[in-house]
């Protein structure tokens, strides 16, 4: 099993779900990479409490079905 602790806390940055700034998003994951600097993604309270999935943006990569 992965014995990786949850991210937790709160951090500044663009919700990755509406694209706003916010001062105090939940970290919801933290990103490490070997080829480069890593990152935080997090989300904005209002996303937060919202359950609904994200609607694609005209600017995301197309995803085909397998």
């Amino acid at each position: 099993m992965n014995d990786v602790d949850e991210p937790s806390g709160t951090a500044a940055g663009y919700c990755h779900r509406c694209e706003t700034w916010t001062p105090d998003a939940r970290v919801v994951a933290e990103i490490h990479s070997d080829a480069g600097a890593g990152g935080t993604v997090v989300r904005c309270q209002a996303c937060d409490l919202d359950p609904k999935p994200r609607a694609p943006h005209s600017s995301d990569p197309r995803r085909y079905p397998r």
